[in-house]
């Protein structure tokens, strides 16, 4: 009698995640990135989503589903899995972009932690984002972020 052969079955490839969930993934997990939603931070991640497309055609209740699912992904496995696997469905402008809205996120309310700042190292990294890239865009925001109409105290003799 012969051996009968090992019947293999194809395993179909991981699909790869839409780009609206990825987007909506980078940016949720920037804000849950320390742990820590905040009520500026919650304002910013619906004020950054809600006029872009494909969000700007969700109810309350899509986008509720939509970060129900996002958060539950970041609790199981934290957002580092969710982040690569983000990263890799967007395009470079989109990454681009998604990182700008990651940094505009984790700055919204006027202080960044350490594990913000690893978030956006960690997601720079996942995205292949260049040394001018990388500074660039959180350097604008800080600029954009800036109190600069804040009276300083002046030092003795100089004229304002």
């Amino acid at each position: 009698m012969a051996a009968s052969a090992a019947i293999q079955i194809p395993i179909p490839p991981t699909p790869i995640m839409e780009t609206g969930t990825a987007f909506a993934a980078i940016a949720l997990a920037a804000v849950a990135s320390d742990g820590v939603c905040t009520r500026e931070e919650a304002r910013a991640l619906r004020r950054d989503l809600e006029f872009r497309y494909p969000y700007v055609h969700m109810d309350e209740t899509a986008m509720g589903t939509l970060f129900d699912q996002l958060l539950r992904r970041i609790r199981e496995d934290g957002h580092g899995d969710l982040m690569a696997e983000a990263a890799g469905a967007l395009n470079r402008q989109q990454q681009l972009t998604a990182f700008a809205v990651a940094c505009n996120l984790v700055r919204s309310d006027y202080r960044t932690t350490p594990e913000e700042e690893a978030f956006l190292e960690d997601l720079a990294q996942a995205m292949d984002l260049d040394a001018a890239e990388r500074k660039t865009i959180p350097d604008v925001l800080t600029i954009l972020y800036r109190d600069a109409l804040q009276p300083h105290p002046t030092s003795a003799g100089t004229s304002v």
